[in-house]
């Protein structure tokens, strides 16, 4: 697997990486709402959450762009970090994009509580 494309993963111990990413992805199902996440794997990878993450932020755009807002909000990324870059990335990259500021900041939170519980 390639963890490298989840952050922190690396940073923690092989047995409390199952852990790390069921975390991650029920993170992700509650705060990227009103998009539906689906039920969270028994045994997540890092490559089917960020398939998964991308469908989400795809759909996010697509059918609820009026919630986009609130959404990065509830996640805790600015606006304004997220305005630039969108105006500086061309428009079939910006799903990608938006996806790995998600996937950066969600993960840190899960470490964070991971790490300092």
């Amino acid at each position: 697997m390639n963890d490298e494309i989840i952050p922190y993963l690396n940073q923690l111990p092989e047995l409390n990486r199952i852990e790390f990413l069921r975390k991650l992805e029920a993170q992700l199902a509650k705060d990227l709402y009103p998009v539906e996440w689906g039920e969270i794997a028994e045994m997540p990878t890092a490559e089917k959450i960020v398939n998964r993450l991308h469908d989400a932020v795809s759909l996010l755009i697509e059918n609820h762009g009026s919630s986009l807002g609130q959404v990065l909000y509830r996640i805790d990324i600015s606006e304004g970090k997220i305005r630039r870059l969108m105006a500086s990335t061309p428009a079939d990259q910006r799903v990608a994009i938006l996806a790995s500021q998600v996937l950066e900041r969600e993960a840190k939170k899960v470490w964070m509580r991971m790490h300092y519980s």
